[in-house]
């Protein structure tokens, strides 16, 4: 039997932390979330069948390093590269800053954010980079995903698409890949299998 104790009245209500076990719990969390809209959109481009590529690995397009992309999916004409944000609050902010500020709830200043438009565009040069090396020019659509509860600003809101949004694009894209973006799509496959995370 287990056996329940009353807290003290007017003792603490939550847990007591230190800073760096407060900022590990916090970056727990937003690991935990990321993780859960990224499972979200894995499971909507499964249902659609498009051929798609999930947590992927490959050299920045400096090749100083690597990136790690979402979601790669393969479109008849091009790439659409994906970056799945699981934010709440509110976002503003212009989509060509570098810095977004997210408020949440009744916050004034709130926190700036690194734009996640900048952060995918980095992924889609990363993709450019493999593409190019075959002299192909191929369309590459840099798309940002918000799985979470934030709303948007105006300015933003041609940035930023909920995964309805994304579902309703991927379904007007139809068709089938052609041979010569199939053999991209291989060569991208075999550079994300050799890429070491």
């Amino acid at each position: 039997m287990v056996r329940l104790r009353l807290r003290p009245r007017g003792g603490p209500s939550r847990i007591e932390r230190s800073d760096s076990a407060h900022a590990a719990w916090k970056s727990l969390q937003a690991e935990l979330k990321g993780a859960k809209g990224e499972d979200r959109i894995r499971a909507l481009l499964n249902e659609l069948g498009r051929p798609s590529l999930h947590d992927v690995h490959l050299p920045t397009a400096s090749g100083d390093g690597t990136t790690q992309i979402d979601h790669l999916v393969l479109l008849p004409r091009g790439l659409m590269v994906i970056e799945t944000k699981h934010y709440a609050g509110h976002l503003s902010g212009h989509p060509n800053d570098e810095y977004w500020r997210q408020r949440l709830g009744k916050e004034e200043e709130g926190r700036l954010i690194y734009s996640p438009v900048r952060q995918n565009a980095g992924h889609c040069a990363a993709v450019r980079a493999i593409t190019s090396q075959a002299c192909l020019d191929v369309e590459i659509l840099n798309r940002v995903v918000l799985t979470g509860r934030a709303s948007v600003s105006p300015a933003l809101e041609s940035s930023v698409r909920s995964p309805d949004a994304l579902a309703n694009e991927l379904r007007q894209s139809g068709g089938e890949a052609s041979g010569v973006m199939m053999g991209v799509w291989q060569r991208i496959v075999h550079v994300a299998h050799h890429t070491k995370k």
